[in-house]
């Protein structure tokens, strides 16, 4: 710890006699490059990585919603889950998996570049899923579900430090919800397959089971295919000139946020866990992730409790995934081309989802068309929570620092799904009533707070405008904190 201290001091003290000496350099313009060249080498960028982050998250997402679809086809009844709240044990342990997983799996994406870890992670994950139906026991059920969010944990602040390596702030947010978008994707395409799956007869396996098997084996292909089709971090990835390499670094330098760093600096550690950013950010995160848990593991159950039967109950998951996706893009889309409006698309994403479970609470049985629509609205928690992923990485510097934000937004999101899945216990169900209140009260909070903080960040950011002037890009490629670099400018 005391080599950690001083090596802070002396960055620090070096940092300081830089931004007293180099007052020309402060002041340079960013990188220029040619705009054609930028927008080719940008499109080579996507499709070398976002088709690769997509995918694999899809098959993540895939194999996390399983529980709900597999859950009205017989697995809670096979497995004793259909008193109390065991079954929304079974369904939360998985996000203590994530907590636990988190910082470790986001240490090793920092010490051993994100490639291996990712192929690694979905490799073991897939094992995971293939042995479910081995279960069959609540226990054995819960330590497999542990297990599965414990390796799964990684991908999601892996994905975060790969934008923020690869694409400039403008960029990422973009990105950011383009792969995360594929969760809804993949609940468009899951429900056919396993209805397909369902109607599986005569064998010795429950449906359920042959639904496991399916996405195990599909994840396991795709996790060795990583090994080789993974792209490294930009200064080693394969496929791209060494001109080419030195422009993507270039490109991220008007981040102000450094580039890639093997070392761990424990002082951008202690720094990050005491800023009110990271705080609130988790915060936003977890109040908004209660309605991931709805979506993602109590869609079928609910559905059903509303008089659907199981078959009708799993195929109307298919609206669920498509405005997912849609929520996902769209929030995307009006984060990229609306300036310093992150905090305000959180707080709109907000108001549906509150008129969405009101809907649901307050509607009779007899009135089910408009609980079903009602439901649906809860998707736009996918609205806020994208603005809580791009704000996780695109507005902080330092490359340990970001991986504490991205781990934390993250922890955010497990603790919201646990929350979530709290709220459903079996003895509100059918309705849920109670449920559906508690959601509405997460969200009004979310509301509030996202122009709480936003207020904050736009104070410092007109204090160091009056006190440091116009910010310049001369260590924009230096591993230095949001707090160090003076240049640093919060996104609103």
């Amino acid at each position: 710890m005391a080599d950690a201290l001083d090596t802070k001091a002396a960055e620090t003290e070096v940092g300081k006699r830089e931004y007293a000496d180099n007052a020309s350099a402060r002041r340079a313009a960013p990188p220029a490059i040619d705009p054609e060249v930028n927008r080719r080498l940008l499109r080579k960028v996507d499709w070398r990585l976002m088709p690769v982050l997509c995918i694999t998250y899809a098959l993540q997402f895939w194999d996390k919603a399983m529980l709900g679809q597999a859950a009205v086809f017989g697995l809670r009844e096979d497995l004793k889950l259909t008193h109390g709240s065991s079954f929304s044990w079974v369904s939360l342990i998985l996000y203590f998996g994530h907590i636990a997983g988190m910082y470790p799996f986001s240490w090793l994406a920092q010490r051993y570049h994100p490639k291996r870890v990712c192929s690694t992670m979905t490799i073991v994950w897939a094992v995971i899923v293939l042995t479910t139906p081995a279960c069959t026991t609540y226990s054995g059920i819960l330590a497999n579900r542990f297990f599965l969010g414990f390796v799964e944990a990684g991908i999601s602040p892996v994905f975060m430090l790969v934008i923020a390596l690869w694409y400039t702030h403008p960029e990422q947010v973009l990105r950011s919800s383009i792969w995360y978008s594929f969760s809804g994707g993949s609940n468009i395409i899951s429900p056919l397959v396993n209805f397909g799956l369902a109607h599986i007869t005569g064998g010795s396996r429950a449906p359920w089971q042959y639904m496991y098997f399916f996405a195990g084996g599909i994840t396991l292909l795709w996790g060795i295919a990583l090994i080789w089709i993974f792209p490294d971090v930009p200064q080693e990835a394969k496929g791209f000139s060494a001109e080419e390499k030195r422009l993507l670094l270039e490109r991220v330098r008007v981040n102000n946020a450094g580039s890639e760093n093997t070392h761990v600096k424990f002082y951008q550690i202690t720094e990050a866990l005491m800023e009110y950013q990271f705080w609130g950010i988790f915060v936003l995160a977890m109040l908004s992730c209660t309605g991931s848990a709805v979506v993602v593991q109590f869609a079928s159950i609910v559905f059903n409790g509303m008089g659907f039967d199981k078959y009708t109950s799993l195929l109307l998951n298919l609206p669920t995934g498509g405005m997912a996706f849609l929520c996902v893009i769209g929030s995307g889309y009006c984060g990229r081309n609306f300036k310093n409006a992150r905090f305000h698309l959180i707080t709109i994403g907000c108001l549906p989802v509150i008129l969405g479970t009101c809907l649901v609470w307050q509607l009779t049985n007899e009135q089910r068309a408009g609980r079903v629509v009602g439901f649906y609205l809860i998707n736009f928690f996918s609205w806020v929570w994208v603005q809580c992923i791009g704000l996780g990485t695109s507005n902080i510097a330092g490359h340990t620092k970001r991986t504490i934000y991205a781990s934390g937004t993250f922890i955010g999101y497990s603790l919201g799904n646990v929350i979530g899945s709290l709220l459903f216990d079996a003895k509100f169900g059918p309705r849920y009533d109670q449920s559906f209140t508690g959601v509405t009260v997460c969200f009004s909070v979310c509301c509030v707070l996202g122009q709480v903080i936003r207020f904050l960040l736009a104070r410092e950011n007109k204090r160091r405008d009056a006190k440091y002037g116009p910010p310049e890009w001369s260590h924009g490629l230096e591993d230095l904190t949001d707090r160090e670099n003076k240049s640093f400018r919060y996104t609103l």
